[in-house]
């Protein structure tokens, strides 16, 4: 449980609202989630008798709900997600909804609560002495106005904003608006009074943008400047690979050569997904050992060598794939 700071006793409510718009742009732009009717517990046991490997597909390559089961105890299921509010991604399966349903428990990466949004309020922006402009010079400072104004968000207060804040708004496309599905399943789990739990908080998950040095944060703006028109395709891509549940796909769109390039980047991507794996298999643990437990991570966790997947079952846990 979070206590509230006393800097969230000073924000009001409308300052909340804006941050919460900024959070919903600024989380890890490969997360994912869904919703649609629940369906018979006997369609789930169906569904998840369904081989470790989809035919023809390379092992953990394909599949965004898996069934995890200890050595002893009841089983759990991981489910991949995307963070967009489209509804081709919220729109749950049957066997999905009815995983979450019937699951005991919900966890995510990361649960949004006033407390989180306090966190990143506070590390958005520069100290004082500091500033964008002087950071970025003047070329690249008007091009990054140039599109945030183009995505029709305010440039107020950009000044103050970091580097790394501003690659994150751009990450995500110009109609990119409402809940996102990992947002939507956190409601869902409330609504139906399951113990909700977060596998990291919100000052790590910051921690990952903030912590890079400045230099490599401008050179990542530079990168998303560069490629800012693509974005909408690249998503679109993304979306089309989540909706095929094809997981090695989404790793060659996020692994895109021309953004790989960078060494800022790879350096970025290793503590984005590789390093926050090891953690985040560490943490559910809890969860799957109680069992019957519906956990949901960004399907860019999912598969690899270093992948969620991978790492369960070399912890000795069965994973196969539910849909």
């Amino acid at each position: 449980m979070h206590v509230f700071s006393r800097s969230q006793l000073l924000l009001s409510m409308s300052r909340v609202r804006t941050i919460l718009i900024q959070l919903a742009r600024l989380l890890p732009v490969i997360t994912l989630v869904t919703t649609a009717p629940a369906v018979a517990d006997n369609n789930l046991k169906k569904t998840a008798a369904a081989p470790a490997v989809l035919a023809g597909q390379p092992k953990f390559d394909k599949g965004l709900l898996w069934k995890i089961s200890p050595p002893h105890g009841e089983p759990s299921y991981l489910f991949g997600t995307m963070h967009s509010p489209d509804p081709r991604v919220t729109r749950l399966a049957p066997a999905v909804q009815a995983a979450f349903d019937q699951a005991t428990s919900f966890t995510m990466e990361l649960l949004i609560n006033a407390s989180g949004v306090a966190t990143m309020a506070e590390a958005m922006f520069f100290p004082q002495g500091q500033d964008l402009r002087a950071v970025l010079g003047p070329e690249l400072y008007a091009q990054a106005q140039q599109a945030i104004t183009d995505r029709g968000l305010s440039t107020r207060d950009l000044d103050r904003k970091k580097p790394w804040v501003i690659v994150m708004i751009l990450s995500t496309p110009r109609t990119e608006l409402g809940l996102p599905l990992d947002m939507r399943l956190q409601l869902q789990a409330t609504l139906q009074g399951k113990p909700t739990y977060g596998l990291e908080t919100m000052g790590e998950q910051v921690a990952v943008f903030d912590d890079m040095p400045l230099a490599d944060q401008v050179e990542l703006l530079r990168d998303a400047l560069a490629v800012d028109a693509e974005v909408t395709r690249q998503f679109e891509a993304l979306i089309q690979a989540y909706v095929d549940r094809d997981l090695a796909r989404l790793m060659v769109i996020v692994d895109e050569p021309k953004r790989q390039q960078s060494p800022a980047f790879t350096r970025m991507m290793h503590r984005l997904l590789t390093r926050r794996n090891d953690t985040m298999l560490k943490r559910m643990r809890a969860r799957l050992d109680e069992g019957n437990a519906f956990i949901a991570v960004g399907a860019a966790h999912l598969s690899g060598e270093q992948g969620l997947l991978q790492l369960l079952q070399s912890h000795g846990y069965r994973v196969s794939v539910v849909y």
